[in-house]
């Protein structure tokens, strides 16, 4: 799990940026980092399509480096008005020998467990599963304060091609959450899910 807790720590760090980030092109290649166009992220690879709203753009800030073999696939601001912007991060985190067979449910509770311990975050939505696009997910809400600002995130995560694909999202407000949460309803995969996962 320490690889886990790694990750946990970057997830919860890197939408924590303002408007004023600068921009820092990655040159690692990966099996496909897919591309955005006309507000759609499109990734072949793992065979799915992500449509947002006209009001999000794709981030031009250079987030936290990952673990080893988890990267970046897309990562998404919406303006609020404050410093902090709506954001949502997707990465793919592949299954690893210390982690063989761990389902998307485990994964996402180990997260959730290493955001209370390590982020002293609230639950606010225990892990549960639900149906989109014809894929099962899971769903975990929890909230936390950074420099008495409070925070409200949601992880959505499914495993396929061997891979975890999380959609992390943090906002300034639950409002702005169950808003950016709305997106999720447009994560459509080529292929429905097996399950379970």
């Amino acid at each position: 799990m320490k690889t886990l807790s790694v990750f946990v720590l970057l997830c919860a760090v890197t939408p924590l940026v303002s408007c004023q980030e600068p921009t820092k092109k990655s040159t690692t290649l990966k099996p496909d980092s897919g591309n955005f166009a006309q507000n759609t992220y499109r990734n072949d690879f793992f065979g799915f399509s992500y449509s947002l709203p006209r009001e999000w753009n794709k981030s031009r800030v250079s987030p936290s480096p990952l673990p080893s073999g988890a990267y970046y696939l897309f990562i998404g601001d919406r303006d609020t008005g404050h410093s902090l912007l709506n954001r949502v991060t997707v990465v793919a985190d592949p299954e690893s020998s210390n982690r063989a067979g761990l389902s998307a449910q485990e994964y996402l509770s180990a997260f959730i467990r290493a955001q209370v311990r390590q982020a002293h975050a609230e639950v606010t939505r225990e892990p549960s599963s639900f149906a989109s696009g014809g894929s099962d997910f899971y769903r975990a809400d929890y909230k936390w304060v950074d420099n008495g600002t409070t925070i409200y995130s949601s992880m959505v995560c499914i495993k396929r091609n061997n891979y975890w694909l999380d959609w992390n999202f943090v906002t300034p407000s639950q409002r702005d959450l169950d808003d950016a949460m709305n997106t999720v309803q447009h994560i459509s995969f080529d292929t429905p899910s097996a399950r379970p996962q």
